[in-house]
């Protein structure tokens, strides 16, 4: 032919494959070959959509999340509707990832190109809001193993007192107990999981359940120290950094001995970071909670005076 364009309408999977062009030209009695390209055609895709806990506080927010397998180019299309209400589009909403704070049944499609291609619709996702409300008291983003630590179910009803509180583990029932606190008070890593309260009201013959929490405990952590240059002249200074993972809520407790000393605690420090001018093996632990969790020592670090 004697244009460079050669278009497919509508693929098939039978157009999969690989792909070259030859240019020939007469005057000049030459033909150049181009690159190949595969072209892979599959099957129309089906969006997805993936979500954190979907039951959510009153005033809370859950990100949902729309893919579309591993290929690019792809903008969004969200969907919204409720018991009583129809379906409607998200206004404003052509992003993968949305927060949303409204009760409902989610889904999405994915589009692109020009003219528009559309994707199936995803499945649905329900988002519900309750009242009763999940907490952890400490509230860490990760726990270890010793540790100790309260589950408080809310029910967010001030006249309302008497409910009777079951609790759940991976969407297993655990026990019906009257009060709304549920107490760890030594971690196991087995303790790991999804935790979900529900209250029932006799009175109001009514359900509700709460939010649901993902409890990660993890085996006891090592504090780690990291310097700058150990070797440093008289009158100088280092600065020792002590650190636990990436989790938080840590004091820390510095250590300090000599070949002439016994080890004995850094008075006065107990910041993640301490500058020190003198020479000795230093090391560090971390603190927190009630009663105090510690981590085990640090690996130790000698300063050198030169």
């Amino acid at each position: 032919m004697s244009h460079k364009h050669y278009k497919y309408q509508t693929l098939l999977t039978g157009d999969s494959g690989r792909y070259q062009c030859s240019g020939f030209h007469r005057s000049l009695n030459c033909i150049k070959n181009s690159n190949i390209i595969s072209l892979i055609v599959s099957d129309k895709p089906k969006a997805k959509v993936t979500s954190g806990s979907t039951i959510i506080p009153v005033g809370g927010r859950v990100t949902l999340s729309c893919s579309v397998d591993d290929s690019d180019g792809w903008k969004y299309d969200w969907f919204r509707r409720t018991s009583n209400s129809n379906e409607a589009q998200v206004d404003g909403e052509e992003n993968r990832d949305i927060t949303v704070s409204q009760e409902g049944v989610y889904r999405c499609r994915g589009r692109r190109g020009e003219p528009v291609y559309y994707t199936d619709y995803s499945d649905e996702v329900s988002v519900e809001i309750t009242d009763a409300v999940l907490t952890l008291d400490p509230n860490w983003s990760s726990f270890y193993t010793g540790e100790s630590v309260t589950f408080i179910c809310d029910m967010k009803e001030g006249k309302h007192t008497d409910w009777e509180y079951r609790w759940s583990k991976d969407e297993k029932s655990d026990q019906i107990m009257s009060h709304k606190h549920y107490k760890y008070q030594t971690l196991l890593t087995e303790d790991s999981g999804r935790y979900q309260c529900s209250g029932f009201h006799r009175s109001l013959n009514c359900i509700k359940k709460s939010n649901i929490i993902s409890l990660i405990v993890s085996d006891k952590p090592k504090a780690k120290v990291t310097a700058g240059p150990t070797i440093i002249p008289v009158g100088g200074r280092v600065t020792l950094s002590c650190s636990v993972d990436d989790s938080d809520g840590w004091k820390y407790d510095w250590f300090r001995r000599t070949s002439n000393s016994n080890e004995a605690q850094v008075v006065g420090e107990e910041n993640r970071d301490i500058r020190v001018s003198q020479g000795g093996i230093y090391r560090c632990r971390g603190r927190r909670g009630e009663p105090v969790y510690y981590t085990d020592y640090s690996d130790e670090v000698t300063v050198e005076i030169t």
